[in-house]
């Protein structure tokens, strides 16, 4: 049975932030094996659709300082914590990313989102006080 995938965001981030590090993380879940691709589809009218994830991942809102409490508490309970730091929006190749976290003490990574993965138990635990991702402030058009 597959883990149960939750993903917590910064509500106060940028639209183009929150896309992104959900795009990551859900990249990043699938490939730690949080889901399997359905199967292709057919709809009414003959078109096809490519399968999509079967699981739900439900998307929640927490501040950088409680992601960062949540990350590691997530550590301590056993449940995976697929972090999307501010070091990794920063750094244009993964090498550089590495190069990065190996010189920022935990205490000063700061934390847009995680994914976390785990026993839903386990998960629901860590994730049950915090609030629905609702739709966030629009950012003005220029």
């Amino acid at each position: 049975m597959p883990p149960r995938c939750v993903l917590v965001l910064d509500p106060a981030s940028p639209r183009w932030l929150i896309a992104n590090a959900a795009a990551v993380l859900g990249a990043s879940a699938g490939a730690a094996g949080a889901a399997a691709l359905g199967p292709d589809l057919t709809d009414a009218s003959g078109g096809h659709w490519a399968g999509i994830a079967e699981i739900v991942v439900p998307v929640l809102a927490a501040s950088p300082a409680e992601l960062a409490a949540l990350r590691a508490a997530a550590q301590e309970a056993g449940v995976t914590a697929l972090a999307f730091p501010d070091l990794a929006q920063a750094s244009p190749t993964y090498a550089d990313y590495t190069a990065a976290v190996a010189g920022t003490p935990t205490a000063e990574i700061g934390v847009h989102a995680i994914a976390l993965l785990g026993s839903g138990n386990a998960v629901r635990r860590l994730t049950r006080h915090l609030p629905a991702l609702t739709d966030p402030v629009p950012e003005p058009v220029p």
